[in-house]
């Protein structure tokens, strides 16, 4: 069975359920989950579940425990999964998919073999917002991203972060998202010299950490497939801190003429295992998976929101002055009708006392 047989990619919420479509039009497993009815109706003819009773969550991630509870339905279907490999497709910003691809990945964690191994090797991909977006949706990534690095403890697989920063045109990144993954799931180029085989993307999709792809023409230069490698394609620039589990290649022809191996391990560090391929045809498939989460990236979206909510309140703060008394009334006051207020004297606070 190949790898994209063994693949079911569940999107959550609006993003999600966008990117997920991707992968079902390139004859992939999948399904869209949301609670609202006009996102899953956008999607046209794919495998599709509502979340009844929550038609958004209105920015609230935590939300998503009542929603799961009460859908019981769609929590059978998680728990009756059969695919080995399970990417969890969903937007850091919105509040239904972080609220709920993390629960949902835990579940998907539980099942173990007898080394106490998870089952499933799966992989959450999260659409990170970008720098101009909302407060909420930089604080739900923010702490979406909190939840995954916790979920590391329990064998999450490779976590893919997609950096809407990149470009507007989302539909783009999603397609291109697709595209990459797609080449690193299911080619099947070979050669005498050497081949990047199945059991060697298992490898690298199992490895926990961040992962990211790039394919670039054979004939670009060499400086171009990194960049788009680490810092300048669709996914949050990486750590530059030399940590690194796998470095997979798959070079456009029958050499490394395309690029060296050590030109990659000089930029994203030195790994436990390099896994090479060739004759890809016109294109360089590079993958690197077991980075750190790119921390650095997503705590500046912490510190946009932190900011932003800081203005927000001084600016409350400053509207909520009240008016206070005009001069002028005083003024124009005739002062034979002012009548000084006088400091009750001891015998009137003792009638007072008396109640007299």
């Amino acid at each position: 069975m190949s790898l994209k047989e063994k693949s079911r990619f569940l999107g959550i919420g609006c993003c999600g359920g966008k990117e997920a479509r991707e992968f079902v039009t390139l004859g992939y497993k999948g399904n869209a989950t949301n609670g609202s009815t006009q996102d899953l109706k956008a999607l046209g003819d794919m495998s599709k579940f509502h979340l009844r009773g929550f038609d958004g969550f209105g920015g609230h991630r935590e939300r998503a425990l009542d929603c799961l509870a009460q859908n019981t339905d769609f929590m059978d279907f998680i728990q009756n999964i059969e695919e080995e490999i399970v990417f969890v497709l969903f937007g850091g910003g919105g509040s239904t998919g972080s609220g709920c691809a993390t629960i949902i990945s835990e579940m998907l964690l539980e099942d173990r073999d007898e080394e106490g191994r998870p089952k499933k090797i799966v992989c959450p991909v999260i659409s990170l917002p970008s720098s101009d977006e909302a407060i909420i949706k930089h604080r739900n990534a923010y702490q979406a991203v909190q939840e995954l690095q916790e979920l590391q403890d329990l064998g999450v697989g490779a976590t893919f972060f997609i950096n809407n920063d990149i470009s507007k045109d989302y539909g783009y990144i999603n397609g291109t998202f697709a595209k990459l993954l797609d080449t690193f799931l299911a080619n099947n180029s070979y050669s005498d010299l050497n081949n990047f085989d199945e059991s060697e993307r298992l490898e690298m999709l199992r490895d926990g950490g961040a992962m990211v792809l790039s394919l670039v023409g054979g004939d670009k230069e060499k400086s171009v497939m990194i960049e788009k490698l680490t810092k300048d394609g669709i996914f949050a620039p990486i750590e530059r801190n030399g940590v690194c589990e796998n470095i997979g290649i798959i070079h456009a022809g029958n050499n490394d003429k395309d690029i060296e191996k050590s030109v990659v391990i000089s930029e994203v560090g030195k790994p436990k295992n390099v896994f090479e391929g060739y004759n890809n045809g016109k294109s360089t498939l590079i993958a690197v998976s077991g980075l750190d989460y790119p921390v650095s990236h997503v705590s500046k979206l912490g510190e946009l929101a932190q900011n932003a909510y800081e203005e927000r309140q001084r600016n409350k703060k400053q509207s909520a002055q009240k008016l206070g008394n005009l001069s002028f009334m005083e003024d124009d006051t005739p002062k034979s009708n002012m009548q000084e207020k006088k400091a009750p004297t001891k015998l009137d606070m003792l009638r007072k006392r008396m109640g007299k």
